[in-house]
């Protein structure tokens, strides 16, 4: 008890030490918004970015695709082809303007076989908060709330054809709990 009671002492006279060696200085003046978001930090590039990375012992990353090729990357799945399909939000977390949406899916091929994408087509655009994706028979299963939908590309070149709602309810009133992270 005697050892809390002088620890606390000691505690409680060391903050008041503190705070009467902070000096008198004037607040700082009251924020006020510019109307420009303020820049935090300027991107990294790609190579800088992979310098960031943690990976267990033993892995290595390689970069596959970057800006401009691919812009926002929020959700990727590979095919039985090694293709990488990814989605590209633009909308998120805003949500749909002038009742077309910005998002889109990309698939992503090395055609060369250096490791790096080099073949961009893009299978679904002018979609709208699309969250998660993953390949099925026959097309894509994507989340794009309120939906759930299923994207097909009917004549094989590699472009959606058509787009079938699966399920619906999801809400859109905050966009960050959307759902995502389909797996099949």
């Amino acid at each position: 008890m005697k050892n809390i009671t002088a620890y606390l002492t000691l505690l409680f006279c060391g903050m008041a030490l503190l705070s009467s060696c902070s000096g008198e200085k004037e607040p700082p003046p009251p924020l006020t918004y510019t109307g420009e978001n303020p820049r935090v930090q300027d991107p990294l590039s790609p190579e800088d970015s992979q310098k960031h990375i943690q990976l267990p012992e033993g892995f290595k990353a390689e970069l596959y695709a970057a800006e401009p090729d691919i812009i926002n990357p929020i959700a990727f799945t590979w095919d039985e082809r090694g293709r990488l399909w990814v989605v590209q939000s633009k909308d998120y977390p805003h949500g749909l303007a002038n009742d077309v949406g910005g998002d889109r899916i990309t698939i992503c091929e090395d055609t060369n076989g250096d490791g790096r994408a080099d073949k961009f087509t893009d299978y679904a655009t002018e979609q709208n908060l699309t969250t998660g994706i993953t390949l099925v028979k026959g097309g894509a299963i994507v989340s794009q709330a309120p939906n759930m939908v299923f994207l097909q590309d009917t004549d094989g070149d590699d472009k959606m054809d058509k787009s079938t709602v699966l399920f619906d309810g999801f809400g859109t009133w905050d966009t960050h709990a959307g759902p995502s992270n389909l797996r099949y």
